[in-house]
């Protein structure tokens, strides 16, 4: 199991890659993004560096019409511009450019790609796959603990990332930030927690609490500082909550916070 850190995904970055994902997922839009990345290699210097020469919208109707055989209306071009722009791929600056119909050069809005505008998302794509195949890697190596006797819990981020507990369904485990003790100082049905997860409530107080009923597997969240989640939802406190198989929990959320995740 690879023990490097695993960043968690929060809402807002959540958000932003979605955005992305949803620009692109277009074939006007996506046709947008390479007019404007092909017009900065035409346009390279003998220097050999890319001269940023924004393209107006009629110019982009027009490649889009004679190269993709694409035909909209200026409006709706003006909204896939829009959703790129919000979703902070092109970058909109005013520009000198003939006009039809005028006499002169006039003023208008161009539209010019961001650096790194694929990178970035396809960078943000990456973490996503890298999360996946860590838990496709979960799931195959905690099926080997699929007896009915057993819940096998994993921790999926941080210090702790791939440390694995094998729980029999007569235990009852307490789970926790270490704080100031070692594993001598407790009974063996304690998880402890490195310190760097910090918003983890220390195990003098436990965090949570994992056992076995009749009819499943539960947790007990009964005095944590910053709360548990399954996926984003929020466990009650002093309420008992049954899991489901292959659940992750969150002890805290976002930096500081511990992601385990259940297999039974």
């Amino acid at each position: 199991m690879d023990d490097s850190k695993t960043v968690i995904l929060e809402k807002e970055d959540s958000r932003i890659l979605s955005t992305k994902l949803a620009a692109v997922n277009n074939n006007v839009r996506f046709s947008i993004l390479e007019i404007l990345r092909d017009f900065e290699r035409v346009n390279k210097t003998s220097e050999g560096t890319f001269k940023k020469e924004p393209l107006y919208s009629r110019e982009i109707n027009s490649i889009l019409l004679n190269n993709y055989n694409i035909n909209i209306t200026t409006q709706m071009l003006g909204q896939h511009l829009k959703q790129l722009a919000e979703s902070d791929m092109i970058e909109e600056v005013s520009v000198k450019k003939e006009v039809p119909n005028k006499i002169g050069r006039r003023s208008v809005k161009g539209f010019t790609l961001k650096e790194d505008a694929f990178d970035e998302l396809f960078l943000d794509v990456s973490f996503l796959s890298d999360e996946l195949l860590t838990f496709f890697d979960l799931y195959k190596s905690n099926q080997r603990f699929s007896d009915g006797e057993h819940c096998v819990l994993t921790i999926f981020n941080g210090e702790d990332k791939g440390k694995t507990f094998k729980v029999h369904k007569d235990e009852t485990i307490l789970i926790g930030r270490k704080a100031n003790f070692n594993a001598n100082d407790l009974a063996s049905f304690t998880i402890l927690l490195d310190n760097s997860y910090s918003t983890v409530s220390n195990v003098g107080k436990p965090h949570l609490k994992l056992f076995h009923k009749d009819d499943g597997w539960y947790i007990l969240d009964e005095c944590s500082s910053n709360g548990t989640y399954i996926a984003d939802r929020k466990v009650p406190t002093g309420i008992e909550t049954k899991l489901k198989a292959n659940s992750f929990l969150k002890l805290s959320k976002g930096n500081g916070g511990a992601v385990i995740y259940c297999s039974f």
